[in-house]
This record gives C-alpha cells, sequence and structure tokens, in this order.
C-alpha cells in the first residue's frame, strides 16, 4: 500500500504556501519551515526535491527562493507523491520471485493489494493540486 509519510504532508505544506504567492515572488525554505514549524533543513530538502521535478523553481540570490513551477491545475498528486516518496509500487506479493508469482496466474495473495494500488495509482494521477481544493484564494 502507498504509505504517505510526514515528509509528504510537509510537501504538501510547502507547495500550498508556494501556491498562495504571488507570481514573481518568491518564499526561502526558512520562510516557508518558520510558517509551518518544520525543521528549516528539512524544508530545503523536500523543496529540492520538488525543484529536481519540475514542480517547484528556485532562484538564486539575495531575493531568491522558491515558487510554483506550473499552475495547480497541472500538478497531479502522483507527481508530488512521488517526487517526496519516490516510485508509486504495487504491493509485494508472497511469492519468492516475480516469475513465480506470474507462472502461476491467478496469486489469491497479491491479486487484491495489486487492485486496490491500480486504483490509488490512478486517483492520484488524475487528481490536481487543484481538485485538492487547496488554492483556496490562491493566486494562480
Amino acid at each position: 500500500m502507498i504509505r504517505v509519510s510526514k515528509r509528504t504532508d510537509y510537501g504538501f505544506l510547502a507547495i500550498q504556501h508556494l501556491m498562495t504567492t504571488p507570481s514573481g515572488e518568491y518564499r526561502s525554505a526558512r520562510e516557508i519551515a518558520a510558517r509551518h514549524n518544520i525543521p528549516p533543513a528539512l524544508m530545503a530538502k523536500l523543496l529540492q526535491r520538488l525543484a529536481r521535478k519540475g514542480l517547484v523553481a528556485s532562484h538564486h540570490g539575495i531575493k531568491g527562493g522558491y515558487q510554483i513551477a506550473r499552475p495547480a491545475s497541472q500538478i497531479t498528486l502522483r507527481e508530488v507523491v512521488e517526487a517526496l516518496e519516490g516510485p508509486v509500487k504495487t504491493a509485494d506479493c508472497r511469492h519468492a520471485s516475480p516469475e513465480e508469482c506470474r507462472s502461476d496466474g491467478s496469486c489469491e495473495a497479491c491479486r487484491p493489494g495489486r487492485a486496490v494500488q491500480r486504483k490509488i495509482a490512478e486517483v492520484l494521477e488524475r487528481t490536481t493540486l487543484r481538485d485538492l481544493g487547496l488554492l483556496q484564494g490562491a493566486f494562480e
């Protein structure tokens, strides 16, 4: 099953904060961390991961910081979760190897879990930040 850690919760808080930032303005990791009572080093690390995946943009310099890279309607939950947690994977099977599971063809241990995982991945893929209602009054 997919597990959403505190790290992902913090990442969503950071993105929500950036979504409410007026266009052209940047927010520092320290500022976001202070606003949400999160360790600044952790916030910086999360924002760097989000930046590497193109979800937030960073700007260096005195007035630098982070801003949302794309409109909230173009960022899916799956992108955010995978940026912070890694790929959304299916549940592990009880078989010793994937070949054993595939050759069986009717693995009762993993089929229900995989169906649930597939549905979760579909929902994450088609749900955007905007769909979540995180924008309430945000500047897009």
